[in-house]
């Protein structure tokens, strides 16, 4: 006789292993499927930072007790163990392309001398991470089943079938959809196609060392142009948790035929204004990764399958904001279970919460503007950023870094009015366009997986 599940959870990242561990350990029957052999290994880029310790970030004031080893969630109310490796960076520098002028968010040397309390945030390991929330699944009675490709879920009266390319199906009153960024179940749910897709996003990372930064411990942010496409091409540096003077290297952007990123973040370490920064390059791991930008799905629940984390947001939910999904959507489960509401209305809290907690409080389409603003060109956006010379607010929020680096671009309009009006002409113009007008050549060159 075959085991019917209370929730088949699909996909074992940070949302997927909060939601079987709290789900278990609430006494729910769960089968946590992943189609890695290794969970814990990580095969694709991933800057791991505490994403956002500096403020508010999707509703919640989340931050790192280094002293106590836990991530602490005091708003959406909870805290996880973490005693693996981490590595502070105490402020974020965003450098023209080239590389004569830096915005600096955050007093660098201040911050430094404060130490663990002047920091900006943290980078850690997600394996560690991932580990320490897959042993605690497994003690809370969770059946965890590593090599399983789900292809489909099927909702089969008051039980959903999700079916493997193996040829088994699993059985569940419930599903949580956890498959990232690239939902499978998300697809097969047609959620996408109420959806509107933004683009395709790529790049590739190394781990190396050899670096000699004018501040080691920074968060470096650089933005090159692809001299035949044009496509704005981002590059960050940030220090590495994993060994001593190591540090992690991304190049990535906007998907085109005639860019290769892995070519192009060469480029930038090897031949750019960037290459005085790489003395000595030794490269110890590289990883890459693909994944669509879409608006976030309508409503996070279909036939009984909860959306958590990147699999109904844009672009990424980070860590973080995947393992606040997991949580609630793992307790909402609880509650429906208890009251005998096996159905929306039983999860109606996880529903209100990520509505509120993701659509209501991040405007996705700010973030999306990020990339589209870059459109005003390589010239026009060197010399609009070498106008902010005062130091900034210290913030990783990528919503705030827009907001003070525009407000100090605005406070100098009549100078950019005298000195180049026709970056003014620019601006206004872009600023005219709808967000869809703005991203069209991202979406033309890119792959949507409806």
């Amino acid at each position: 006789m075959k085991k019917t599940y209370d929730v088949i959870i699909v996909g074992a990242g940070p949302g997927g292993l909060m939601a079987a561990k709290v789900a278990g350990e609430n006494g729910l029957k769960v089968a946590l499927l992943d189609r890695k052999e290794k969970i814990v290994e990580i095969g694709r880029c991933c800057a791991t930072m505490f994403a956002v310790e500096s403020d508010y970030y999707f509703g919640e004031r989340m931050y790192f007790n280094e002293k106590n080893g836990r991530f602490v969630f005091p708003v959406t109310g909870f805290s996880l163990k973490y005693d693996g490796p981490y590595h502070n960076f105490y402020g974020w520098h965003v450098y023209t392309s080239d590389a004569k002028h830096y915005i600096k968010l955050g007093d660098y040397d201040e911050n430094v001398k404060k130490g663990d309390q002047g920091r900006l945030s943290v980078t850690y390991s997600k394996s560690h991470l991932l580990k320490s929330l897959l042993n605690d699944a497994k003690e809370s009675g969770v059946d965890v089943f590593p090599e399983t490709n789900v292809v489909d879920v099927r909702c089969k009266g008051k039980i959903n079938e999700v079916v493997t390319s193996e040829g088994n199906v699993f059985e569940g009153v419930f599903t949580i959809a956890a498959d990232g960024i690239n939902s499978r179940l998300a697809k097969i749910l047609n959620l996408n196609r109420e959806r509107r897709f933004y683009g395709t996003m790529q790049g590739v990372s190394y781990y190396m060392s050899g670096l000699d930064l004018p501040h080691p411990e920074v968060l470096v942010m650089a933005m090159l142009y692809h001299k035949k496409v044009g496509y704005p091409v981002a590059y960050w540096i940030e220090p590495s948790p994993f060994e001593e003077n190591e540090y992690w290297v991304y190049g990535g952007g906007a998907s085109h035929p005639d860019i290769d990123y892995k070519e192009y973040l060469d480029f930038f370490i090897y031949e750019s204004p960037f290459s005085k920064f790489f003395k000595r390059p030794k490269i110890r791991k590289t990883m890459a990764h693909v994944a669509n930008m879409w608006s976030p799905v309508p409503t996070p629940f279909r036939d009984n399958v909860l959306i958590v984390g990147d699999a109904g947001w844009t672009v990424e939910a980070e860590c973080t904001g995947s393992m606040m999904c997991g949580m609630k959507a793992a307790n909402a489960l609880s509650e429906a279970f208890k009251d005998g509401k096996l159905n929306r209305e039983g999860v109606g809290n996880y529903i209100d919460w990520w509505q509120e907690s993701f659509p209501d409080t991040q405007n996705y389409r700010e973030f999306l503007e990020i990339l589209s603003g870059t459109f005003i060109g390589e010239d026009a956006f060197n010399y609009l950023y070498s106008l902010v010379t005062e130091t900034l607010p210290c913030t990783l929020n990528p919503f705030n870094l827009v907001k003070y680096i525009n407000a100090e671009i605005v406070r100098q309009m009549d100078k950019i009015q005298r000195e180049k009006p026709i970056i003014l002409e620019k601006m206004k113009h872009l600023s005219s366009l709808s967000l869809e007008t703005q991203m069209e050549p991202f979406i033309k060159s890119g792959f949507p997986n409806f």
